[in-house]
């Protein structure tokens, strides 16, 4: 029974350490304002602006913020400044977006009211171009997404699998010109990135011979993620509000930090795997975290 009592409390130890340094990653680092717990009724929605020229980015996103405050209820959860858009949808096309907000409201009529309301429209309006995707991110589910990771960690440690760290650079890979382009990309936000960015994904699943490739690519991916402290902080269905698109996952994947994601890339792990990523259509945009300069 004593030591029973003891694995007892040395799981919930380690459960209680994995949701700590997770949050403390969300809350410091991502500056991620989430709450962990909210209504069934709650709705999410991404937004993605694209800055007309001549125009400040930071200066027009906070117009934007000035349209929510007299409504009740609603949640600046993350706003992310785009560094690249390293996949772009067949649906939404090649559009160069300037940043990514997501926001929580009450309810989905709480969302379509402020889509509506003539402030949040003249503040949307100064864009170049906008698109909104909705999603229902239920709660339960993304809390027990760290404990998820841990359960993949220990898996690791029993089957005995080698490290995935430190990253092993691919020969020849700085040769490619479209690497060396995105790379300089990503490391010239290392002010805004240094310790964290995310990477914004739209998802519309493909045929089953597509699903097969991407999950085992999804599950490499995520056990890398189980050992180096990293990954999804947002899940859900995604939901058409606007426009004929057809999505149907939003996921919303934590890294730490520009440095960390340019080894990654270029990483042995990363080419060997990448090819297995496969989906119907997808919009994968890496930001920087810009929420606490709004």
């Amino acid at each position: 029974m004593k030591f029973l009592l003891i694995v007892f409390l040395l799981l919930a130890a380690a459960m209680f350490w994995q949701h700590t340094r997770y949050l403390h990653a969300r809350r410091d680092f991502v500056r991620d304002r989430q709450r962990l717990f909210y209504d069934t009724r709650a709705f999410h929605a991404l937004t993605f602006v694209r800055v007309a020229p001549g125009f400040e980015l930071l200066e027009e996103l906070r117009g934007l913020r000035l349209a929510t405050q007299e409504a009740e209820g609603i949640d600046w959860v993350y706003a992310g400044k785009v560094v690249m858009n390293g996949n772009v949808s067949q649906q939404l096309g090649p559009v160069d977006w300037s940043a990514v907000i997501l926001l929580q409201y009450p309810t989905r009529s709480a969302y379509e009211s402020m889509a509506a309301s003539e402030p949040w429209r003249a503040a949307l309006a100064r864009f170049a171009e906008s698109y909104t995707q909705g999603f229902e991110r239920p709660a339960l589910p993304n809390l027990l997404l760290p404990q998820a990771l841990l359960l993949r960690r220990w898996a690791r440690v029993l089957r005995r699998e080698p490290s995935n760290f430190p990253f092993a650079r691919m020969p020849g890979i700085e040769e490619r010109p479209e690497v060396q382009t995105r790379i300089g990309e990503l490391l010239g936000e290392s002010d805004l990135g240094a310790h964290a960015i995310a990477i914004v994904n739209l998802q519309k699943v493909g045929t089953p011979e597509q699903r097969a490739a991407d999950a085992r690519y999804t599950g490499r991916m995520l056990s890398a993620m189980a050992e180096g402290g990293y990954g999804p902080m947002h899940l859900g269905r995604a939901i058409r509000v606007e426009r004929d698109l057809d999505f149907d996952r939003v996921a919303i994947v934590y890294y730490p930090g520009v440095e960390f994601f340019a080894d990654l890339v270029r990483s042995t792990f990363f080419q060997k795997i990448i090819g297995d990523k496969q989906l119907g259509d997808t919009q994968a945009s890496i930001t920087v975290p810009i929420l606490d300069r709004l």
